[in-house]
């Protein structure tokens, strides 16, 4: 018999390429079988592939060794589950072959793709049994694990979009760094303001680039107060006439400081050390509170504020968010104890273990609010998260996703028209619908 501690020491890799070497896990050669389950006296070995590293694989494993501790009749077995191949190209692979894991920690962006493939177990039944409340948690994040009302996962993780702003820059020129700007009309200002050329005509020092960072179509597109999809017809709503008002402001920056300009300054910076932000080059972003932890290690002495993306009025201000999830694979062999570990991790004391350790935005706010109320920076983005957005639960998330990407290149390049771009993004989606 195998206590978890013991288990914790022999975390293995598995998988049909090249195994990635992590935490806890030895260079082997990969094969094609999967490894056998450990096996504990007189309990259910439940499979949970994960992609977890550092302090996310730490906080991971805590809540696994909570489990399994409570437990009489259940093992959890966590499996760390990567290779050059892709995470999602070995669980189709695992699903198709009838021999998939019990449990899988993924992007709950995908849920719904994976469901419309019937790749996932509906949780309806479990959670309708056991009357399970998905209310503890945003609603957006409900709203990311449902496919044509069903619910295929468990929200884990969350997080929200802000404004971040040099505040020592924002006194050199004048701003008040105690009052960012709330209106469209006051970034423009500011922008204005914190850029610099040099005698060439070139960009020295940039105010803000909208679209690098997190500045994507949907932070946009929200902040001006467009919709991407009606909750109760189903139907994608690309065309909002908030939307296309988004994309003209994008381009009317894009003709104001040229987009070739910009482009060419943008390209030769990068992340991490070189991110724009960090280096100070530019002087406000759109970003998460990932983004946290990159300016503390790089530049720990940056004097900066995060405050709500500016809307046209100067207030009902939101954002979008994303995060991690756990499913249900098609076929999953121990389907009952599975969910009784799903409902472990939802739960207030899984997500308090998970977020703690991790640093994470939990999707339950009690969790927040006891982690993070006392932070000033982190707070703002739990403030946000009642006003939070959900990307559209649709099959072909990823495909819109990236035709946006390339609808915005497009626009601020002068290759099309704002209305007619989103038209033609709406058509190519609902195509393949």
């Amino acid at each position: 018999m195998m206590n978890v501690t013991a288990y914790k020491r022999s975390l293995y890799c598995i998988g049909f390429s090249t195994i990635l070497i992590t935490a806890g896990c030895q260079a082997q050669e990969a094969t094609e079988e999967i490894e056998a389950p450990i096996t504990v006296e007189g309990k259910t070995t439940v499979s949970y592939w994960h992609n977890r590293t550092g302090s996310g694989l730490e906080a991971l494993e805590q809540v696994v060794e909570d489990f399994n501790r409570s437990q009489d009749e259940i093992f959890v077995q966590a499996i760390y589950s990567a290779s050059s191949e892709g995470d999602d190209q070995r669980l189709l692979t695992a699903i198709a072959g009838g021999n998939p894991p019990d449990l899988a920690h993924f992007d709950r962006f995908k849920v719904a793709q994976y469901a419309s493939e019937n790749s996932l177990e509906s949780l309806t039944p479990f959670i309708e049994r056991d009357q399970f409340e998905m209310e503890k948690y945003y609603d957006y994040a409900s709203l990311e694990t449902m496919y044509e009302d069903e619910y295929y996962a468990i929200p884990l993780t969350t997080d929200s979009r802000l404004l971040f702003y040099n505040k020592d820059r924002f006194e050199e020129v004048g701003l008040d760094p105690d009052n960012p700007p709330a209106s469209i009309s006051e970034l423009e200002d500011a922008i204005d303001r914190l850029t610099v050329f040099n005698e060439n005509g070139n960009i020295k020092q940039m105010g803000m680039v909208p679209w690098t960072a997190q500045g994507w179509f949907y932070t946009w597109g929200w902040a001006f107060g467009g919709e991407f999809y009606d909750e109760e017809t189903g139907e994608l709503t690309l065309t909002d006439p908030k939307n296309v008002d988004a994309l003209e402001w994008l381009v009317s920056f894009a003709e104001k400081y040229d987009a070739a300009t910009i482009t060419s300054f943008d390209t030769a910076q990068g992340s991490n050390e070189m991110d724009p932000f960090n280096l100070e080059l530019y002087s406000m972003k759109i970003d998460g509170p990932f983004a946290i932890s990159n300016i503390k290690q790089y530049n720990p002495d940056l004097n900066f504020g995060v405050t709500p993306i500016p809307t046209p009025t100067g207030d009902q201000f939101s954002t979008w968010s994303g995060g991690t999830s756990l499913i249900m694979p098609k076929g999953a062999k121990n389907k009952d104890e599975a969910w009784e570990f799903m409902k472990y991790f939802g739960s207030e004391e899984g997500q308090r273990t998970n977020s703690e350790i991790d640093n994470q935005m939990s999707v339950i706010d009690t969790v927040n609010e006891d982690l993070y109320r006392d932070d000033p920076i982190m707070s703002e983005f739990i403030d946000i998260l009642p006003q939070s957005n959900a990307r559209p639960p649709i099959a072909n998330g990823q495909f819109l996703w990236n035709q946006l990407d390339k609808m915005v290149e497009y626009a601020i390049h002068g290759r099309g028209e704002p209305e007619e771009l989103l038209e033609k993004v709406h058509k190519r989606v609902n195509e393949r619908q």
